[in-house]
């Protein structure tokens, strides 16, 4: 069954909200740890090498920088682990995104990593990007990728905004799991003791994106082939007695 997200009674609709519970400072925007790290870098690569294609000019991916909504606010915020933010204003850009100023918008797409307190990642995240005006959140839970997170954990829950407003959650499991924002799947890929995380351009997580380092190694060793193919082509002419260097 599909969860609708940020749907409020009748009697809390207009009424004062109390934002202090979702007050996040700087110095209270723990570190991600180890795994959490490294899974995003890679995530946020090969995202960026999915986005070179030209359906999806004009979008940049980015990291740990703070989104806020709510002008009276400020500190109402969130700091996505990775984001899609389409046609942002021009360099220099600000200390955080403030989506009642020209120009800032909230993020195409978004990824929430789990951390210890996972609770807080399932619950509160979605709502908070709800109210952001986020188009789809990832909510990646690489303990649960792992095998080693009790249910009710699971490795992806994806969110979408849906054409009335609504932010609706449309897949919770395994994956891969369609990401319609970004034109991709996410594909979970535990390997080595850590549950990467992987962008994928098919259904069934066959032909995964590669990160700019892994895309850079697989040329060098195209280059590197196609100059042993031309030594051995080289050395055989030579024992034909033809100069290859001649035209």
């Amino acid at each position: 069954m599909l969860n609708l997200v940020c749907d409020p009674a009748p009697e809390e609709v207009g009424a004062r909200i109390d934002w202090s519970a979702w007050i996040l400072l700087a110095e209270e925007d723990v570190g991600q740890s180890p795994e959490q790290d490294h899974v995003a870098r890679v995530f946020e690569s090969a995202l960026r090498q999915h986005l070179e294609a030209p359906a999806l000019a004009g979008a940049v991916v980015g990291k740990d920088a703070f989104f806020a909504w709510v002008e009276e606010e400020p500190n109402v915020r969130v700091s996505p682990d990775v984001y899609v933010l389409d046609e942002p204003p021009a360099p220099p850009w600000p200390g955080m995104w403030e989506t009642w100023r020209p120009g800032h918008r909230p993020p195409r797409f978004a990824l929430e990593l789990v951390s210890e307190d996972w609770k807080k990642d399932y619950e509160e995240a979605p709502r908070k990007y709800a109210l952001l005006g986020a188009r789809e959140l990832l909510v990646y839970d690489p303990q649960a990728a792992r095998g080693v997170a009790p249910a009710p954990r699971v490795p992806m829950t994806v969110y979408r905004r849906e054409a009335d407003g609504s932010f609706v959650r449309t897949y919770a499991g395994a994956g891969p799991a369609r990401l319609e924002s970004v034109d991709a799947w996410a594909v979970a890929c535990p390997a080595g003791g850590v549950g990467w995380l992987r962008v994928a351009r098919d259904p069934g997580g066959a032909r995964l994106v590669p990160t700019a380092e892994e895309r850079a190694e697989a040329e060098s060793r195209r280059a590197e082939a196609e100059s042993k193919r031309a030594d051995a082509l080289a050395a055989r002419l030579r024992a034909l007695g033809v100069d290859p260097d001649e035209g």
